[in-house]
């Protein structure tokens, strides 16, 4: 779904750059960075672990240029149910190694496309939204263009992070 809305959002507005992989499509909710030690990653996996949380809508319904040249799609509300979600793992990554990569807000967005030429140029609007129920959250490893996944939890219906580690 939001691979036809990238293609179609690049024809009508002419861009020209690389769409986003759809394998590649995600809410970035904490970055730790590019090419991290095994050891960070290690902490992440724990902290992943200690996450309870339940499944949660996020709506998405405008469109945008942000940083790097890149087209996004965000919503209006600001997704509570994700803001919530992020605030717990924060707060969990806060008590950890980790904590200098924890951010004061976060702007839930997908990246659909990047053209560092035409996005700039676009006007913030409404669109059709777009909405679906987070059943699970992951780590994602980005390095050079390549992604992994070393691990993912699905979110159990409690509603609770747990505050140590």
């Amino acid at each position: 779904m939001l691979r036809r809305k990238a293609e179609c959002y690049g024809r009508e507005l002419g861009l020209r750059g690389r769409l986003t992989p759809t394998e590649q499509m995600h809410i970035t909710l904490i970055g730790l960075g590019d090419g991290k030690p095994k050891a960070v990653v290690d902490i992440a996996r724990h902290v992943g672990l200690l996450i309870q949380a339940k499944p949660f809508a996020v709506c998405l319904d405008r469109l945008s240029a942000f940083g790097g040249g890149a087209l996004v799609l965000r919503g209006s509300d600001h997704s509570p149910g994700l803001q919530t979600f992020w605030r717990k793992l924060s707060a969990v990554i806060d008590d950890s190694p980790l904590k200098p990569f924890v951010t004061n807000s976060v702007e839930p967005h997908v990246t659909l496309l990047r053209d560092r030429q035409g996005v700039p140029k676009v006007r913030e609007r409404i669109v059709e939204p777009i909405s679906w129920t987070v059943r699970s959250f992951a780590l994602i490893l980005s390095h050079r263009g390549e992604y992994k996944c070393p691990a993912s939890w699905r979110l159990t219906g409690q509603d609770d992070a747990l505050a140590a580690m």
